[in-house]
């Protein structure tokens, strides 16, 4: 007697998650995404640098081993306070900016409180700093006190974010890349 198979569930595919950035932090936090998250993402940082383009986006893709048929969502996190970074980020139309204004330090700002006045990068990381359990942060390490507040408090971050103005100082967008890797985590 033939035994009967089961149809296969339909599996969702996760997609390959490709975040160019330009510093150390950025790849430090990415990379903590990446392992709370447990989803497929590959930070590129430095090697494109400030020269982003939609031709070095499509280069390094096609240099990588990802295959014609995986799912690839490609994200710009930059810190809007460089001159000249908005308008190569706007050029790159395929990609969804992620980008903070004046720098990524306010996201993690937002993760702690209310920020609606402009601010510098300095005054930024200045009152990072004057928050409990950040006031040794050095940039591209978090200990593991502020690992918990960012993975915590990542919702509340992106809530914030969203009520801001987008590029206008302050605003982050980082939030695009958090809801779009809640909707894959597993």
């Amino acid at each position: 007697m033939k035994r009967k198979r089961n149809p296969c569930t339909e599996r969702k595919m996760k997609p390959v998650f490709l975040v160019f950035c330009e510093g150390e932090t950025e790849e430090a936090y990415v990379n903590f995404l990446r392992q709370q998250y447990r989803l497929p993402v590959k930070v590129i940082s430095h090697i494109t640098g400030l020269n982003i383009s939609p031709k070095s986006i499509k280069k390094y893709i096609k240099s990588t081993q990802l295959d014609r048929h995986d799912v690839i969502s490609t994200f710009m996190m930059y810190d809007l306070d460089i001159e000249g970074i908005s308008d190569r980020i706007a050029a790159c139309k395929e990609s969804v900016n992620i980008s903070s204004n004046p720098c990524i330090e306010l996201w993690f700002l937002l993760h702690n409180v209310d920020q609606f006045a402009e601010i510098s990068t300095a005054n930024c990381i200045s009152k990072l700093q004057k928050i409990a359990h950040w006031e040794n942060y050095k940039k591209g390490i978090f200990s593991n006190r502020q690992k918990q507040i960012l993975w915590e408090n990542r919702m509340t971050a992106s809530r914030k974010a969203k009520s801001l103005p987008e590029s206008a100082n302050p605003s982050s967008a980082v939030y695009r890349l958090i809801d779009a890797m809640e909707k894959f985590k597993g």
